[in-house]
């Protein structure tokens, strides 16, 4: 995606009020949209990657309200994902053996493989969004970016 218009719109309008979270926020768009069409030859959103990628990292069934919760998101956006990573043999349904009124959800192992492909695949993008940048300015570009998001984490 082509950001040329917001440096367009930043001349025409002036300068923005809030340089940094404006920087901050076209970065990031920028990138979501980069890696978002990345992971499309495998059918996966950053969203799916982000479910398969906790399902796999706790290499257990998880409920889908600890799904959400890990993910930032409401249960019902949570039951719509799962829904499509199961409708794309990712992820699978199972019963809680301790509630068997609740569903966990499983990786299959064509989820476990999608999962690694689209890991590297989203490892080389970054790659390719860093390049000029070295290591030193990686690692401060790293370590301001998380201290800018916790400078505006809520208190508590």
């Amino acid at each position: 995606m082509d950001n040329s218009y917001v440096n367009d719109m930043t001349e025409a309008c002036g300068s923005h009020p809030c340089p940094v979270s404006a920087a901050v926020i076209e970065a990031a768009r920028t990138l979501e949209t980069r890696l978002e069409q990345a992971l499309s030859p495998l059918q996966l959103s950053l969203a799916k990657f982000g479910v398969l990628r906790c399902l796999v990292h706790e290499n257990r069934p998880l409920a889908l309200s600890a799904l959400a919760q890990r993910q930032k998101c409401v249960r019902s956006n949570m039951t719509q994902l799962t829904d499509r990573l199961e409708a794309d043999g990712l992820v699978r349904r199972v019963d809680d053996p301790m509630d068997r009124r609740a569903v966990l959800a499983e990786t299959t192992a064509a989820g476990r493989l999608a999962c690694a492909d689209a890991d590297a695949i989203l490892r080389a993008e970054e790659e390719r969004f860093l390049t000029g940048l070295s290591a030193p300015e990686r690692q401060l570009m790293t370590d301001l970016v998380r201290r800018f998001v916790r400078c505006g984490a809520p208190a508590g």
